[in-house]
């Protein structure tokens, strides 16, 4: 776009020149206006990028005085056209901050220079007004001051909020460091002023928090910052820096520091509370492995002798009552260890490190075929199955996995058990799968809860803690279980492991896989 360049010149030759040797630069001329009244209409209506003014311009106002009231409705750069340079005219032109002047007659490229360097001087400081309009309007909505000091005079000089932070009078421009140290309160006015004299001795920046009373009594807390400005020669110059009232901010902290407190004293109580209850818990399990165990022990004991014993004087009925009685002695003793083992789960410190799953799901599946050779169960172990783990714990996992699969797929004359390993989202997942009996998803929620069995015992035997045992394992190693199946097509059990090392997690679910 062509720039736009008006010109007010009284003589009609000289203007009607001017217009041609514009045009032939490549500006464009939106008119000429020979007097001040002229000029101001003309401005207003075809809004120009530049005015060449002459000095010198019909009716009683002249140039100067028309360029005043030009830039009083619109702001325009305005170059003097003039054939006099006496001093009392150029200072009153000087007074108006004109962009240039030419001095008649001058060249083309004289005045192509000077129209030049007005537009581009036009331009950085139209920049350097929406710069600091930005600035304006972000130290507004920031709430904050900015505060120029004057190494010497010890004069600062107050922009934005800085007056009405300080808790001045908020048209105040100008305040003395001795002014502005007095507003800080007598506990942190030494501080400040250590501060202070410290940064200017070091000319490095500074940073410094404190109060001073507000008009209710109340400490404000302030916060200065800034840094301080040398000369070419190493002489300290300026202290620049902005304040800003953090009142809000320090009692916010004050807010969460209290919080934080009555947390801490929570947690304390919680702790107590669960280390009690732990306390309550190895009391249980002590007496469960010594007070229990012993009656039940006679039971089964004495149940067993009357049976070797007196089988022969026994009628039907009563023999079955024994077996009965024995058996459920056995149950109630297998439940009692399985108890102990949960609750010791839950206590053990867990050591992790390498692990080989494969290796591990071999062993138990060769013990299972030892156990019932006669069976024909294909296993399909995935090789290299490496996690991060307690190797005892993930043995027990394993082997109340796979040994489920063999006890769920025992009324198949054919059967299969797969352990395996699959990559999803990044993250690792190993699964054991069977073609056995399977359960119906909608009680897929009792699953891992002890003592919940979704068969009947006389279907598979069990004391229904297995799964639960697994579910907490995996839990405090940082993982996550869980299964899909359907009646009579099998089941597969999912879980995950962290793949770092990691402590003892406690009771922690989030799956890190």
């Amino acid at each position: 776009m062509l720039a736009k360049v008006m010109v007010v010149e009284d003589e009609r030759i000289v203007a009607f020149n001017l217009r041609q040797r514009l045009s032939q630069l490549g500006y464009e001329v939106p008119g000429i206006a020979a007097s001040c009244e002229e000029a101001l209409r003309m401005a207003e209506q075809t809004h120009p990028d530049l005015v060449l003014m002459d000095i010198r311009i019909e009716g009683d106002v002249d140039g100067i005085e028309t360029a005043t009231r030009l830039n009083s409705v619109y702001p325009v750069p305005v170059v003097y056209l003039t054939a006099y340079s006496e001093d009392s005219t150029l200072e009153r032109a000087r007074a108006t901050r004109p962009y240039g002047y030419l001095l008649k007659p001058f060249s083309e490229r004289e005045m192509h220079a000077t129209i030049q360097m007005a537009l581009e001087r036009r331009k950085v400081e139209g920049a350097l007004e929406e710069s600091e309009e930005r600035l304006r309007l972000a130290l507004e909505a920031a709430e904050m001051g900015i505060m120029d000091a004057d190494a010497e005079t010890r004069l600062v000089e107050l922009a934005g909020k800085s007056a009405q932070i300080f808790g001045l009078d908020p048209s105040r421009a100008h305040a003395s460091c001795a002014a502005l140290l007095i507003c800080v309160d007598k506990a942190d006015r030494e501080h400040v002023r250590a501060e202070i004299e410290g940064s200017l001795r070091r000319l490095s920046q500074y940073q410094v928090e404190f109060r001073r009373t507000g008009a209710d009594g109340r400490p404000r807390w302030l916060k200065a910052q800034g840094r301080n400005y040398a000369s070419a020669h190493g002489k300290h110059t300026r202290m620049i820096g902005v304040v800003q009232d953090i009142t809000e901010r320090r009692l916010a902290e004050e807010r969460i520091s209290k919080l934080n407190e009555e947390l801490e004293r929570r947690v304390s109580a919680r702790t107590a509370e669960l280390q009690a209850t732990v306390a309550d818990l190895d009391a249980f399990s002590y007496s469960v492995a010594h007070d229990l165990r012993s009656p039940v022990r006679a039971i089964i004991n004495f149940s067993k002798t009357l049976l070797d014993v007196c089988s022969g004087f026994l009628d039907e009925e009563s023999t079955r009552y024994l077996d009965r009685m024995h058996a459920a002695g056995k149950r109630m003793a297998d439940m009692i260890d399985a108890l102990l083992k949960l609750s010791h789960i839950t206590r053990v410190e867990l050591q992790v490190r390498p692990v080989d799953l494969s290796a591990l799901a071999a062993e138990v599946a060769e013990q299972l075929r030892e156990t019932e050779p006669h069976r024909v169960v294909e296993f399909a172990i995935a090789p290299g199955a490496i996690a991060n783990a307690d190797e005892e714990l993930m043995r027990l996992v394993l082997d109340n996995l796979i040994s489920n699969a063999w006890k769920f797929t025992s009324k198949h004359a054919r059967a299969k058990i797969e352990v395996g390993v699959a990559q999803n989202g990044g993250g690792t997942t190993y699964f054991v799968r069977d073609d056995g009996a399977g359960f119906d998803m909608t009680y897929a929620h009792k699953l891992f809860g002890a003592f919940q069995r979704l068969h009947q015992s006389t279907e598979f035997q069990g004391t229904g803690i297995g799964l639960a045992t697994v579910q907490r394992i995996i839990q405090r190693h940082g993982g996550k279980i869980w299964a899909e199946a359907a009646v009579e097509q099998g089941a597969t059990f999912y879980f995950t492991l962290p793949r770092q090392k990691t402590e003892d997690r406690g009771q922690k679910t989030e799956d890190r896989q």
